[in-house]
C-alpha cells in the first residue's frame, strides 16, 4: 500500500509528501513550500527478548511539520509519532484500530485533553 506519496488528510486541504529515501527497512517522505515543510519517517526494527516481554517487532511513523519564518514570526516545529509493538506473526491492528478511534470518535476532546496535561 505504502508507494511514491503518502497523502495526509487536512482541514485545509491534503498535504502530499513525495517519498525522498527508502533505505533498508525505513522510508522518509517530504512536502516544502514556501511557507510550510512536512517530512514523515517510518521505521521497522526488532526489539530484542527481555525478561518481561518476548521478541517484539516494532513499527514507527513521525511526521514534523515545520513553519518556516517569515516576518517577525519564528520558525517553529510540531511532531506526532507512534509506535506499534507486536510479536512476529501476530497482529497489533485490533488494538491500533482502537486507539486512533478514540481520538477519532471523542472529537480531538481526548487528544486536547493530552496537551492540556490531563491523566
Amino acid at each position: 500500500m505504502l508507494g511514491n506519496t503518502l497523502v495526509l488528510p487536512q482541514a485545509g486541504g491534503d498535504i502530499t509528501l513525495i517519498k525522498i529515501n527508502q533505505d533498508g527497512y525505513s522510508s522518509e517522505y517530504l512536502f516544502r513550500n514556501t511557507t510550510d515543510e512536512y517530512r514523515a519517517k517510518i521505521r521497522h526494527t526488532t526489539v530484542k527478548a527481555t525478561d518481561l516481554y518476548p521478541a517484539m517487532d516494532r513499527h514507527n511513523f513521525e511526521v514534523v511539520h515545520k513553519t518556516l519564518a517569515a516576518g517577525g514570526v519564528p520558525e517553529y516545529y510540531r511532531k506526532f509519532y507512534f509506535v506499534i509493538e507486536v510479536q512476529p506473526g501476530k497482529s497489533a491492528i485490533p488494538l491500533t484500530d482502537a486507539v486512533a478511534d478514540l481520538a477519532i470518535a471523542s472529537s480531538n476532546a481526548f487528544l486536547t485533553s493530552l496537551q492540556a496535561w490531563e491523566s
